[in-house]
Order: structure tokens, then C-alpha cells, then sequence
């Protein structure tokens, strides 16, 4: 019984992928996605160098005159760290990938008005769904995979990077993928639930808005004028107990924050955190494994309520 179902699946997850390949839009966000992994690897290696001439020349000035050297700029910065840069591609470019990937993966069937065609054959709608899951998640995968062996070669190219690192750089990506998978379920999940396309595309744009800046402000900015005025006010206000409440509400829910905080540990970066007490790393991990899980329960309601008989109707 197993085996049919996934047969199934796989064959549906063949065709998704066929008609992804077709869509602009999602082509040109891969190359740009691609591009920046890179551009990043770039930027910090052009960087860390311009830092390591100038101490270089320095050097060499201080000790024509004698005087003792300055310790080495990069003494105690992880090797990973160069990696940095990549936490931000992520979190912005990275999910709006996904959310296309998804949302493309769910409306092409319906755009193209061969709903009502599949379900008249033998597919059932397990197969429906486990169709849609591979092909966004084998998709995903790959693009990720691309992105790791860019940088991984660049790395060993450009800076020489030891194999010991690539372990490092293998687990930064698998918790990329939990977390971008999240948001390609939800484009899934609002690409089979909402009646046109518009609304199909701008709800998950919504939410990732919501996610990546909404919540951040509202889990970590107990001090919001320190940004533009870093003398804060003489007040009690800022330290009260409801805005430390309204922090271990929001902060938990502050997905994009838990992603770049346990993929800042993996490189060996120092989390920046906040005046709240830390999430050690295993809490992080189980509440980005809770949204993947989730959103791949909500991609699962979607097809089960999907109708069929109105799947078509669709603009």
C-alpha cells in the first residue's frame, strides 16, 4: 500500500518539477539566490584581506621603529565566520525562494485547469500531497546543494579551507533546510487554500514579513532608541516586567531570530542575542523543527480540504 502511494507521488513530483522549470520568476530568484551565495563568500574573503594588508603594512612600520607588534585582527574570529554574511541571504533571499517554490509548486496544476483531470485518475489525495512535498523539497535540496558546493570550493579556492571546516558548512545548510522548508510548505499551504492567485502569493509574503521584521522588533527591541540615540533614557520603562512578558511571548515565535541564532552557533559566531536570558542551542533547534513540522501539518490540512471539484476555478 506504501509503495503505490509514494510511486504515485514520485510521478506527480516529476511533472511539478517539469512545469517549475517553466516559471521566469522562480528561474530568475534561483540564479539570484545562487549569485549571492558567491558574492558572500567574496565579500567577506575581499574584506577579512583588505583588514590583513593594512595590518601587514602596519607591521612592518612598527617594527622599523621598534615598537611592539598589535595582535592579529583575526586571532579569535572563528574560520566559519566568513560564512556570516550568508545568515542574512538566507533569512531574506533564501525564503522568498522558497515561498516561490512552494507557491508555484501548488497553483501550477490549477493554473493550467487539470485539477479536476488528475483526480479523476488514480491518484488519490495522499499522493497529491506527497507530490507536492517532494518536488518542493527535492527542489530545495538541490538549490541548497548548489549553494553549499559554491561555497565549499570557493573556500578551498579562495582562502584554503581546511576538510575539518566542511562538517561545519554541511550542518549550517541542513539547518538552512529546516528552516527554509517552513516556508515553502506555507506557500504550498496558501497556494491550495486561497481562491486566486494574488491572494496566493501575497498571504505568505505577508506572514514572512511578519516573521522576519515584525516579530524580531517585538522579541528582541526592548531598547528601540538604542539604534538611533545610544544614550538611553534615565527610565524604568524599558525594564518592565511587561515588556519582558511581551519578549517571552514574541521571542519564541521570532522564527527568522532562532534560525540565525542556532546557525550562528554552528559557524561559531557569538550570538548577539538579547538582555533576556539566552536559548541554549537544543531549544532553538526543537522550535525550528516545531515550524517545520507545522507548516507540513498545514500543507497536509490544505490538501485534505482541497475541493477537487472547484480546484479549477482559479485566477
Amino acid at each position: 500500500m506504501v509503495m503505490p502511494i509514494i510511486n504515485q507521488g514520485i510521478r506527480l513530483a516529476n511533472k511539478d518539477l517539469k512545469l517549475l522549470m517553466k516559471e521566469n520568476t522562480f528561474i530568475i530568484i534561483l540564479l539570484i539566490f545562487l549569485l549571492m551565495s558567491l558574492a558572500s563568500m567574496y565579500i567577506s574573503w575581499s574584506s577579512q584581506h583588505m583588514v590583513l594588508q593594512v595590518y601587514g603594512e602596519a607591521s612592518k612600520q612598527l617594527m622599523e621603529v621598534g615598537k611592539p607588534l598589535p595582535p592579529y585582527p583575526f586571532a579569535s574570529t572563528p574560520p566559519l565566520s566568513i560564512m556570516k554574511n550568508m545568515i542574512i541571504y538566507i533569512v531574506l533571499i533564501g525564503a522568498l525562494l522558497a515561498i516561490t517554490l512552494g507557491h508555484f509548486i501548488a497553483v501550477n496544476d490549477r493554473r493550467a485547469g487539470v485539477i479536476r483531470i488528475l483526480f479523476s485518475k488514480s491518484f488519490s489525495k495522499e499522493d497529491f500531497f506527497i507530490g507536492k512535498i517532494l518536488a518542493s523539497t527535492e527542489m530545495l535540496f538541490a538549490a541548497l546543494l548548489s549553494s553549499m558546493i559554491i561555497y565549499a570550493v570557493s573556500m578551498a579556492l579562495i582562502s584554503g579551507m581546511p576538510p575539518s571546516l566542511f562538517l561545519g558548512i554541511i550542518a549550517f545548510y541542513a539547518v538552512s533546510f529546516v528552516y527554509l522548508a517552513g516556508f515553502a510548505y506555507i506557500g504550498i499551504f496558501f497556494g491550495l487554500n486561497a481562491d486566486n492567485s494574488s491572494k496566493a502569493i501575497l498571504l505568505p509574503l505577508i506572514l514572512w514579513i511578519i516573521i522576519t521584521f515584525a516579530l524580531p522588533e517585538f522579541g528582541s527591541a526592548l531598547y528601540p532608541t538604542s539604534s538611533l540615540n545610544p544614550v538611553l533614557p534615565d527610565t524604568s520603562v524599558l525594564d518592565s516586567p511587561i515588556l519582558k512578558a511581551f519578549h517571552s511571548i514574541a521571542y519564541p515565535l521570532s522564527i527568522s531570530e532562532q534560525y540565525k541564532e542556532a546557525t550562528a552557533t554552528v559557524l561559531g559566531l557569538q550570538t548577539t542575542g538579547t538582555n533576556m536570558p539566552p536559548y541554549p542551542q537544543g531549544s532553538r533547534m526543537l522550535i525550528l523543527f516545531a515550524w517545520f513540522f507545522g507548516t507540513l501539518g498545514l500543507s497536509y490540512h490544505a490538501v485534505r480540504n482541497f475541493d477537487a471539484a472547484q480546484g479549477d476555478d482559479y485566477e
